[in-house]
C-alpha cells in the first residue's frame, strides 16, 4: 500500500508505519503548498491513501471523486507519540479502504 503524508502531519511519523506500507511525504514529493484539491489530484496518480490531520477535507473536497482513500488522524495532541498511537489502527483498517472513502481514526480508548 502506498501512503502519502499530508504537509500537516509530522514527517517523522513515516517511521511508525508497518513495513508493508510505502510512505512518502508531500514535502518529499515537492507538493508542499498545493491546495487540497490539487494535492488529491496529484496524489491519486501515485498513492492509495492520503493521511492528513485536516478534519474538514471531506467537507471541502468531493473525496468520492478521487482514486484514493483519505485517512484523517484525530490525535489527542500533535505530538509524535500521540500520532504514532493511531498507526496500529490505520494499519488494521487501511487494507479494506476503498478509493473515494474517508476514514477518521481517533485515539484508542
Amino acid at each position: 500500500m502506498r501512503v502519502l503524508l499530508d504537509e500537516d502531519v509530522d514527517v517523522h511519523l513515516r517511521h511508525h508505519f508497518p513495513e508493508e506500507m510505502t510512505v512518502e511525504t508531500v514535502d518529499f514529493r515537492g507538493w508542499k503548498g498545493l491546495k487540497n484539491g490539487d494535492s488529491l489530484r496529484a496524489a491519486q496518480e501515485y498513492f492509495d491513501v492520503l493521511v492528513t490531520l485536516d478534519a474538514n477535507i471531506p467537507y471541502q473536497q468531493p473525496i468520492r471523486q478521487f482514486d484514493l482513500a483519505v485517512v484523517i488522524l484525530r490525535p489527542s495532541s500533535q505530538r509524535l507519540e500521540d500520532l504514532a498511537a493511531l498507526i496500529p489502527e490505520l494499519g488494521r483498517t487501511a487494507p479494506a479502504l476503498q478509493p473515494g472513502q474517508a476514514l477518521r481514526i481517533y485515539p484508542p480508548k
